[in-house]
């Protein structure tokens, strides 16, 4: 801020009493009455009288000269500090100016960063809403995924299971095959015709083959099932039939007849009538399936 400073030139008019206006008005500002005034041992003096008027004292006239330095030198330092105060006030006002420029550029600027940054984070929840409900399909998905899988490896394990059981199958058929093979050839080279395999005895048009082993009933018919024959079958054999030495033995053998699923233990009842000692009319059948007849 820019001071300009004003000059004046002052003028003092005398008056009667050797004590001008400008003198009075001075003394009534700096508190003087007439016994503090510098005037005060001066008197008028009529003009003409020595060559022309009255002169006043060096000590006077040296105390005013004093008096309107130390006023000057005020005015002075007044001045300056308004000057200077001016200037602080300027430099002040302008920085508080700059300062509130500064505080509106950055209010603006994070105003912006704040809308920039809702922005993002109203994307970021959009996007997190988005994975959500992708991660949830996904799930689903794996869930699904997971449970077909699982299916399918019970399939796996069950075709697995079925292919092992046909296989072991397969290996029985093809044992029976092979034995069947052995079989016809076995009988492929016998040139009698009535011929029987080795360990087998021909009887009567049958080749009867006697264990050596004690067996169940069940496990000798399993037994002759192997071998691809069945328990011996008597129905058109008489008791006069059948071979001595199973007749005379002392151990019994097992025959194809049982009663409806019971078998019948015993080989003694052939030389009986009824093979049911108590008179019961319970069916009894070959193991080829015929019905027995008495």
């Amino acid at each position: 801020m820019a001071q300009s400073m004003v000059y004046a030139d002052l003028r003092f008019a005398k008056v009667v009493g050797g004590r001008s206006m400008a003198n009075q008005a001075l003394e009534a500002a700096l508190g003087m009455d007439d016994t503090e005034s510098p005037y005060e041992h001066m008197q008028p003096v009529p003009v003409g009288q020595d060559g022309g008027g009255a002169q006043p004292s060096a000590e006077g006239w040296s105390r005013w000269w004093c008096i309107r330095v130390g006023l000057l030198a005020s005015f002075l330092v007044l001045l300056v500090a308004t000057v200077a105060l001016g200037v602080c006030y300027w430099q002040v006002a302008r920085r508080l100016q700059d300062t509130s420029q500064e505080h509106t550029a950055e209010q603006g600027r994070l105003s912006q960063e704040v809308s920039a940054r809702q922005q993002s984070l109203e994307q970021t929840r959009q996007e997190l809403a988005w994975a959500r409900a992708e991660l949830q399909r996904v799930w689903r998905e794996g869930n699904s995924s997971q449970q077909e899988l699982e299916s399918l490896n019970a399939q796996l394990w069950s075709i697995k299971g079925a292919l092992g059981k046909m296989e072991k199958d397969m290996l029985e058929v093809q044992g029976k095959l092979n034995n069947s093979e052995s079989m016809v050839a076995i009988l492929r080279s016998c040139t009698a015709i009535d011929c029987c395999p080795v360990g087998w005895l021909l009887y009567r048009g049958k080749c009867l083959f006697v264990s050596l082993e004690k067996k169940t009933w069940e496990d000798s018919r399993d037994e002759c099932e192997k071998k691809y024959s069945q328990l011996l079958v008597t129905k058109s054999w008489s008791r006069w039939t059948v071979p001595a030495f199973l007749k005379n033995a002392d151990i019994p053998y097992w025959i194809g007849l049982q009663k409806s699923s019971y078998p019948w233990y015993d080989y003694g009842w052939l030389e009986e009538e009824d093979p049911d000692g108590e008179g019961f009319s319970d069916a009894w059948f070959w193991v080829d399936g015929s019905l027995y007849e008495r």
